[in-house]
């Protein structure tokens, strides 16, 4: 590993998603949790391998007192956060905890030997070493296939302060200096993969919001209330009740960390944003969430700014892992609407967004 890598952060050229190996999967699932496998099928994932398997009734773990009806997803956690176990065990705990306060989450399920993770070879003893975790699957419809309503946005709002609110009161010291590329923070390391925007303008308008992301939000983050968020509040990770309104589960705490609060929220209105094609729309999902928590004039200032970085940082992130991993078209899932948008965003002025979502007069 170089010095910049100090962190653990993924570098430009490395490959951290494990192999897909279905009979592998059966083979662990056997031997590391006793369970008998009746169907699998793998789950969208950016790098990591999540698998949805439903499995007999009878068992051999003495951990497991009902089998899941709906199953189970067993995650192949990729080989940069693999080497990360005290994240791995800060995330389970938190689980459980999310649990315990009643947020409907993937429960954790422990092994034959009693652990919640195991490091596993997938191919030969030679390659990588991957943590091999088993969870409680919650099913449901994900937001992307379901019609996106202003009460439904409204009640989005309101679940992102209320789990916020809740894990004000978590803390584990893994995280007290945890780091990942997809945090907010570190959009200036986007600077090392922006080649991958083969457009000229597109790469330009990026780089602008980068330059005022640095200047204008990162400069001022002591200023703001910091607490452990979520961090990947998208159409993919909320799971939606079937009446349609709504937030039945949250999913995938994988970018789960200690930042400003105001970044769960700015996270949150990318994607509504995304899936809306519609920036207006952003209005119910902030007017849900002022329900609970009120937003400061700070955290106000750099709304747009921040909504703009994630855009970016999705766009720059699904191009340049895209390049590498040609096969996996969920990579591909900002790209569509995500240059029409901020190039619509972007040029707007702060007074105009916080008229669109009502926070000014």
């Amino acid at each position: 590993m170089d010095m910049e890598n100090k962190d653990n952060m993924l570098i430009p050229g490395q490959r951290i998603r494990p192999p897909d190996n279905k009979e592998k999967v059966l083979q662990l699932l056997e031997e590391l949790y006793g369970l008998k496998t009746l169907s699998i099928s793998e789950l969208n994932a950016y790098d990591d391998r999540n698998y949805h398997v439903i499995c007999e009734e009878t068992h051999m773990n003495p951990y497991i007192t009902i089998i899941s009806k709906y199953g189970y997803v067993l995650k192949i956690v990729n080989s940069l956060d693999s080497q990360k176990t005290h994240v791995i065990e800060a995330q389970t705990e938190m689980l459980i905890f999310l649990h315990q306060q009643g947020i409907n989450c993937p429960l954790p399920v422990k092994n034959i030997h009693g652990l919640y993770y195991t490091l596993v070879k997938m191919n030969n003893e030679h390659s990588e070493s991957y943590a091999v975790r088993l969870l409680i699957y919650r099913p449901g419809e994900l937001l992307h296939r379901v019609p996106i309503t202003r009460e439904l946005l409204r009640n989005i709002g309101n679940f992102i302060a209320r789990l916020d609110n809740i894990l004000m009161t978590f803390s584990h010291p893994a995280y007290n200096h945890h780091k990942t590329l997809w945090m907010l923070n570190s959009v200036p390391q986007l600077h090392q993969f922006i080649h991958a925007i083969k457009n000229v303008f597109e790469r330009e308008l990026a780089y602008q919001v980068i330059i005022a992301f640095e200047k204008d939000v990162l400069q001022i983050t002591s200023h703001l209330e910091q607490g452990m968020i979520h961090g990947d509040l998208n159409e993919q990770n909320l799971v939606i009740s079937s009446n349609g309104k709504e937030i039945f589960a949250v999913i995938d705490f994988g970018d789960a960390h200690r930042t400003c609060l105001i970044f769960e929220l700015a996270i949150a209105l990318c994607y509504m944003i995304l899936q809306t094609g519609d920036i207006a729309m952003g209005k119910y999902v902030i007017e849900g969430y002022q329900d609970i928590r009120k937003l400061t004039d700070l955290e106000k200032k750099i709304l747009k700014i921040s909504v703009c970085a994630r855009i970016c940082q999705s766009l720059i992130m699904g191009a340049y892992s895209y390049l590498h991993d040609p096969q996996n078209e969920y990579l591909l899932t900002t790209q569509k609407s995500g240059w029409s948008l901020l190039k619509k965003f972007w040029p707007l002025t702060q007074d105009d967004v916080l008229r669109n979502w009502g926070l000014i007069n």
